[in-house]
């Protein structure tokens, strides 16, 4: 009985250094930096306001975390922003719709960080043109410093909204914020039969894009699952949800799990009908013949709403609108449905607040983006 006992703490033994090392090597100990841009210290310790302000950009919502931005330093007040193209994904987003997208929302945040440090920004857009590596979105000039009170500042920061349960118009802060963007109307759905009828339009989407190999496994691609030092990439899915105590011991385990496009493809059904389940609301946002740019002024629009539509969490849920072949029947059930008076350019989920707001993902620190 001791000669067994002894051996399994042997063998109990063996295997624990194994996973310790097999975590060690993963870079699970090493520091998590690349959550440095949600820190003020990391922000503040930046060289001068217009980094500060580019770091601010960062912290803008990105579909699928994709982060496809690159910018140009022209001079001290004076920037460029590019699309970066490595960061498309050509099954689900073959027409770049989202990426145009994650470029107006850096431009919004970055507009709202130059506002915080006491700036204006004066935006001059490009026409996107995806026959270059790197699109030109726009140029972003900097410039007067008034002494802007940062009390009353916009936020730039999707969580940064005001308290829950408040009274709420949403309505009037929707057409406050639309009224800059010309072109564009909405859709608030907001009675019980229409948003369970979405809801199942869009939890069937979901099934349908988890569903699709070639689909979720760009989608694995694009997710990295660790936020630590040691991670190629830098971007994609954190493991928020997790237990400080676990992450070390679990998420070497979940990397390898993404491996099976299929259980990840289940995983995602499960959390995005977690997500359904927490909505009270959609905003449909609309235009009558969008084209590129009014996909950069979507995303810029949907920034703008998630720093002033008081007590709620935007979520936007593209899945319906993709144009890959295994979407294009439900695609255009929703169009005929939906789409009667202009085409919907984003449709956002309406979550009430509560408890702890949502960790910020991994993101870039401000020199990984800038062009040398």
């Amino acid at each position: 009985m001791k000669k067994r006992n002894k051996a399994m703490i042997i063998i109990g033994s063996l295997l624990l250094i194994i996973v310790l090392l097999f975590i060690g090597l993963d870079g699970t100990f090493l520091s998590p930096k690349y959550k440095s841009v949600w820190s003020d210290r990391y922000v503040d310790g930046l060289e001068n306001d217009q980094l500060r302000i580019i770091a601010h950009g960062i912290r803008a919502a990105s579909g699928h975390n994709m982060q496809p931005w690159l910018v140009k330093i022209i001079s001290d007040s004076s920037v460029e922003l590019y699309a970066d193209t490595d960061k498309a994904l050509p099954v689900v987003d073959s027409d770049h719709k989202q990426l145009l997208m994650s470029q107006g929302t850096f431009i919004e945040s970055l507009r709202q960080g130059a506002i915080k440090y006491g700036y204006d920004a004066d935006i001059a857009y490009s026409i996107p043109v995806f026959d270059k590596k790197m699109p030109l979105i726009a140029t972003i000039n900097i410039h007067g410093k008034e002494g802007t009170d940062t009390a009353d500042a916009v936020s730039g920061s999707t969580y940064d909204a005001g308290p829950a349960g408040q009274d709420l118009d949403i309505a009037k802060e929707i057409d406050r914020c639309i009224s800059e963007f010309p072109g564009f109307s909405y859709t608030l759905v907001d009675s019980g039969a229409e948003i369970e009828k979405l809801k199942d339009i869009l939890l069937e989407a979901t099934v349908i894009e988890s569903g699709d190999e070639a689909a979720v496994k760009e989608l694995l691609d694009v997710f990295r699952w660790t936020e630590w030092e040691q991670n190629k990439y830098r971007y994609g899915l954190s493991l928020n949800t997790l237990p400080r105590l676990l992450k070390p011991f679990i998420q070497p385990i979940m990397k390898l799990s993404s491996k099976n496009w299929q259980s990840f493809g289940e995983s995602s059904i499960t959390q995005f009908k977690k997500r359904l389940d927490s909505q009270t609301g959609y905003i449909l946002l609309k235009h009558p013949d969008p084209g590129n740019i009014e996909y950069v002024f979507s995303g810029q629009l949907y920034q703008r709403l998630a720093s002033v539509v008081s007590g709620y969490y935007l979520r936007p849920a593209m899945q319906v609108l993709e144009d890959f072949d295994a979407m294009k029947s439900l695609n255009y059930r929703f169009r005929q449905e939906y789409c009667q008076d202009g085409e919907v350019v984003m449709i956002i989920g309406l979550q009430p607040r509560a408890g702890t707001p949502p960790a910020g993902n991994p993101r870039h620190l401000v020199d990984d983006i800038l062009l040398k």
